[in-house]
């Protein structure tokens, strides 16, 4: 019983809606690569990577558009 009432306690606390106006600082400007991470990459490769992820990322969205205009 108290598992039931823990449960939809939480549920109360959680919200759909979006949080809006929030504000942080920036990590990393648009476009640009940081030299600070602690990876065992060289520059060359990391800014390779950054551009195919960057155009997985606008196939997808393309893709996600897609079906949104097939589906409605």
């Amino acid at each position: 019983m108290a598992k039931k009432q823990n449960a939809s306690r939480s549920n109360r606390d959680v919200s759909p809606q979006p949080r809006l106006h929030q504000r942080a600082p920036e990590i990393q400007s648009y476009g640009t690569v940081l030299h600070a991470l602690p990876l065992e990459l060289e520059e060359p490769v990391r800014v390779q990577i950054t551009n195919q992820l960057n155009q997985l990322l606008a196939d997808t969205m393309t893709l996600r558009d897609l079906y949104k205009k097939c589906h409605w």
